[in-house]
């Protein structure tokens, strides 16, 4: 299942200008799928907003409690808040909405 994560930090504890924040993000970046591995989890893809200092991931992990279990021991924890929300490949939302459902059967004539 795929996972959106949100990090929301402020701008003192951005890695752009907090160097201890920016040394653990080099860091945790050697080890990411590693500790990803070891929770069951995979790296999909992410995006940072440095201006918003808001950072988006999305891993495809068992359940929500491996991925707040990865989030915590990447270290993401330390200087961010995180919000993880179940998500769907749009493509595949988009292909859901197409597929017939029991209730759009026609009346009868």
């Amino acid at each position: 299942m795929l996972y959106l994560i949100e990090l929301r930090h402020s701008p003192d504890r951005c890695p752009g200008v907090a160097n201890d924040v920016r040394d653990r993000v080099l860091r945790m970046s050697q080890d990411r799928d590693e500790v990803l591995k070891s929770h069951g989890c995979t790296w999909q893809g992410g995006l940072v907003s440095p201006t918003a200092h808001l950072t988006w991931l999305t891993l495809d992990a068992p359940n929500a409690h491996a991925v707040d279990a990865a989030v915590i021991d990447l270290g993401l924890a330390v200087w961010n808040t995180a919000t993880i929300y179940p998500a769907l490949d749009f493509d595949a939302a988009v292909q859901a909405l197409a597929a017939p459902r029991p209730d759009d059967t026609p009346p009868s004539a």
